[in-house]
């Protein structure tokens, strides 16, 4: 199992926070926060998850992810 967080793959996967900024249309600053922050909001989620093929359930909040998935 990877130690790395979902937003630490999917910037290897695509090459840089540059890249991935550009291809979300927004900041390599937005990058670099959800970065630090280990999560990126749930808004992003699925298109970083196109662009890039990490699953978005390993890009949100694990808080988030443990409410929607409780009991399944």
């Amino acid at each position: 199992m990877s130690d790395l967080t979902g937003i630490d793959q999917a910037i290897r996967a695509i090459g840089s926070q540059a890249k991935l900024a550009a291809a979300l249309g927004c900041t390599q600053q937005n990058i670099s926060t959800w970065l630090r922050r280990g999560y990126v909001p749930p808004a992003q989620a699925i298109a970083i998850e196109q662009a890039t093929g990490v699953s978005r359930a390993l890009l949100l909040d694990p808080r988030i992810v443990d409410l929607l998935t409780d009991g399944i």
